[in-house]
């Protein structure tokens, strides 16, 4: 099987992921066999790849085909309504629907976590919110039933934890670190983790945490705390010992009840974002951190 540059949008959005993941250029075509020609052509729009190709590009940035395949997708849906006037909108109450009829009949969930995507990234706030109302009792009874989380099942999840109820997320959380235990085990045995979606299911539980502490449930946080520093990752793994040093201030701040070195130790990791991340992905740690200390005190301990 071959990847074509059609309406798929498989090109564009290896181009993204690789661009994002920030993978030397040389150690891809050395992971995937694969000619710098040949590369650049089919990322440039041109040529087809092959599935083992691909498999094998996708293995060394560290992108599970679901994840892939998701993000492609998104493009198709996004891409297709650009030739749109613009007054029309990109996703509609049409497009819900189809979602729910197509999880209906196949229990796939990624077309409703496309759908949800979409609504988030691309619908007006009022029209996202009555979207999204139509969406959510079947993503909710997905979510509540779920016993091991996929790398889309975890991005579904982050997108809508904010519509659940704290009684939802506490019914799921516990699946989500029977998963991330799951994983670490199968990285003692030597068998290789999937870092994407171990960092999606650690950003579950760090957002779980704020909300904790928030609905004054503090309580419930302790395994969290303990889940998180058990965890083992690996030095190059950037992405979640953010998550580990995020969930430290925490602790200090809503826990120990020190202010001041609660700060401390989020201006660090803060400066620490914006002198060795590119800053083309700022804003996925700005969004984690809500910007600043303040407003990140403010969310923790209304």
């Amino acid at each position: 099987m071959a990847f074509h540059i059609d309406e798929n949008h498989y090109n564009e959005a290896l181009r993204f992921l690789i661009r994002e993941k920030g993978v030397p250029v040389k150690i891809i075509l050395a992971h995937a066999d694969i000619s710098r020609s040949r590369f650049y052509g089919y990322l440039n729009g041109s040529g087809d790849l092959a599935m083992s190709r691909l498999l094998s590009i996708l293995e060394v940035i560290h992108v599970s085909l679901d994840e892939f395949m998701l993000y492609a997708r998104s493009l198709k849906g996004i891409n297709g309504n650009m030739t749109l006037q613009q007054e029309t909108p990109l996703i509609n109450e049409a497009t819900v629907e189809s979602a729910l009829q197509t999880y209906k009949q196949t229990k796939d969930v990624a077309a409703i976590a496309t759908a949800v995507t979409q609504i988030k990234t691309h619908a007006s706030e009022e029209s996202a919110g009555k979207l999204l109302k139509k969406l959510l009792p079947t993503v909710r009874n997905v979510l509540c039933k779920r016993h091991y989380f996929s790398i889309i099942d975890a991005n579904l999840l982050l997108d809508v934890m904010d519509s659940l109820r704290y009684e939802d997320l506490q019914t799921i959380l516990p699946f989500v670190r029977k998963t991330i235990m799951q994983q670490q085990a199968s990285q003692q045995t030597g068998l290789e983790m999937e870092i994407t979606r171990q960092q999606a299911l650690l950003t579950v539980i760090y957002q779980y945490t704020l909300r904790a502490f928030h609905e004054q449930a503090s309580a419930d946080t302790k395994r969290d705390f303990e889940l998180v520093d058990s965890l083992e990752p690996a030095i190059s793994d950037w992405y979640t010992n953010v998550i580990r040093k995020l969930m430290t201030v925490v602790r200090t701040l809503a826990v120990a009840d020190n202010e001041y070195e609660a700060r401390v130790e989020y201006n660090n990791i803060l400066a620490a974002v914006y002198a060795i991340q590119p800053q083309s992905v700022w804003n996925n740690y700005e969004r984690l951190m809500h910007n600043n200390f303040n407003d990140f005190k403010t969310y923790t301990m209304p």
